[in-house]
């Protein structure tokens, strides 16, 4: 024979197995949800990252264009002075042959 104090401790004992079933399922759903868009998250984070992986690959092409089209100028600018002096060199030299011949 049940006493009613033993009915209201078995009541008890579901209640509280039944509540903490709950509180375990809601961690476990939680935790489902917590992954789920940790995983998305991550993968919006690599396709930023590639995202400016490509931005950088421009960049250092066009920064890769620049520097060789800077040493090109820099090499006309460089016999800009010795075609300046070999012609300044001819005219003094057609002078001075002129002068001579006079």
């Amino acid at each position: 024979m049940q006493t009613a104090n033993s009915k209201a401790n078995h009541k008890r004992n579901v209640i509280l197995g039944s509540l903490m079933l709950l509180l375990c399922v809601m961690c476990i759903i939680m935790t489902i949800i917590f992954v789920f868009v940790s995983n998305r998250a991550n993968e919006r984070i690599d396709g930023i990252r590639a995202d400016y992986q490509k931005v950088a690959e421009r960049r250092d092409k066009k920064v890769s264009q620049l520097a060789k089209q800077v040493d090109e100028m820099r090499k006309q600018l460089n016999q800009i002075p010795d075609q300046t002096a070999n012609k300044t060199a001819d005219k003094v030299n057609q002078v001075v042959k002129e002068d001579e011949a006079k």
